[in-house]
């Protein structure tokens, strides 16, 4: 008893006194560009707009980043997500597998189009699904599947896209936590019929404080969605060509964000570079230590850690997950217990707001599932520290002692 009360929890110090630093994502770049753009308005009297300088630029920017292929710029990562999925121009009534870990901006889109979500488990490894799950889901009303790159780390998208393309079923990734990940060398992102990004301002790459990407290999399908994102205007080479062709929204980004997003462009190589250093660092010391915690490291991966999902084995510490990671936080450290976003657990869905969409015959029973054995497992057995790039060495291995520290106390 009396070792307990070295721990924080119990009265102790704690390893970390004041805070995690800030990210200070932004500097004097991100503040002379914009000014700029003020300045020009200021100085010609014309407006701030869209689809101008700044966003012609980025677009390059991005596709080069992602080794080509095209893209768009939009408001938010919902309406990315919105848009990457009216340009496969899906019938109304289909079904699209969405994962049960995921933003509720990775399901409502769905509703909006008529189409019906079917949640799907995730694997027992990570927070992402795996093909195996998505077997289980796939029925003949299934036209496309989502798949989500959750905190950084790659999902095990290979054997997903060979079966669908099998299926003749369309991908889509959700790339909002893992800008700049990695499979086999192969940006996240590039393995899907489409994929989109977040870049609201929490993320490895924003463009201010909200914001996302549409990107695919295809021109045509580019071309769709930017269609629907600007009102169903018909494009010819990139301009308007007078003509509204089909049913769309506004979903256009400004000017403004566009240069922001330019400029972090440029920083998101460093950022992740770092992002991946520190993770594999933590995991190397833990390893070295045999904390009951532990980080997957996948040689085939570059996980670029959005915050590091450590998994702890139960049978090695003689409290509860619960109390482990309480005492974690009272030393200082970022913690999260579980990772809290399952759309499918929301009053919103709960409550069946969405019925309001749909003939009653359309909603199948399976849609409504709750056990999901894999969540459960994984949420009871894994927890999220968070990171950020500019961290020193004193900020990460406060991180490790602090780990070791509970430990101490706490493994059998």
């Amino acid at each position: 008893m009396n070792n307990k009360k070295k721990l924080a929890l119990y009265g102790g110090t704690p390893i970390r006194k004041t805070p995690f630093p800030e990210r200070f994502a932004y500097d004097q770049k991100e503040k002379k560009i914009v000014n700029q753009i003020f300045n020009s308005a200021i100085r010609t009297g014309k407006p701030i707009r869209y689809s101008e300088k700044y966003e012609k630029i980025y677009l390059k920017k991005f596709s080069t980043f992602m080794n080509g292929g095209y893209c768009d710029l939009v408001n938010s990562g919902t309406n990315a997500f919105l848009c990457s999925l009216a340009a496969l121009e899906i019938k109304p009534g289909s079904e699209i597998i969405i994962p049960v870990v995921n933003d509720p901006g990775g399901v409502m889109p769905v509703f909006f189009l008529g189409l019906i979500p079917v949640p799907v488990d995730i694997s027992k490894s990570s927070y992402n699904t795996s093909v195996d799950e998505i077997k289980k889901k796939i029925s003949k009303k299934t036209k496309a599947v989502l798949v989500c790159h959750i905190g950084g780390e790659p999902a095990d998208i290979v054997p997903i896209k060979k079966f669908l393309n099998l299926k003749k079923i369309k991908l889509i990734e959700d790339c909002s936590q893992s800008h700049g990940a990695k499979i086999n060398n192969k940006r996240v992102g590039t393995f899907g019929d489409i994929s989109f990004f977040s870049t609201m301002s929490s993320k490895l790459h924003s463009t201010g404080g909200q914001g996302g990407i549409i990107y695919s290999k295809s021109k045509q399908l580019i071309n769709k969605a930017k269609m629907f994102a600007d009102r169903g205007k018909k494009f010819n080479n990139g301009n308007f060509t007078g003509k509204y062709s089909t049913l769309g929204l506004n979903c256009n980004i400004d000017e403004i964000s566009a240069a922001i997003g330019c400029v972090q462009l440029d920083k998101l190589p460093r950022i992740i570079k770092q992002t991946n250093k520190i993770g594999n660092y933590i995991s190397k010391k833990l390893n070295e230590i045999k904390s009951p915690s532990s980080i997957e490291i996948n040689k085939n991966y570059f996980n670029v850690f959005w915050f590091l999902r450590l998994k702890l084995d139960l049978n090695k510490i003689n409290v509860s997950k619960k109390i482990y990671c309480k005492a974690l936080k009272s030393e200082g450290l970022n913690v999260d217990e579980k990772y809290i976003y399952n759309p499918f657990f929301h009053e919103w869905y709960l409550n069946k707001i969405y019925q309001n969409f749909f003939k009653k015959t359309l909603l199948e029973n399976k849609i409504h599932e709750k056990n999901y054995s894999n969540y459960n497992y994984v949420h009871s057995t894994n927890y999220n520290i968070y990171i950020r790039e500019n961290y020193s060495n004193k900020d990460i291995n406060d991180i490790v002692n602090a780990i070791s520290k509970i430990d101490s106390i706490f493994k059998i």
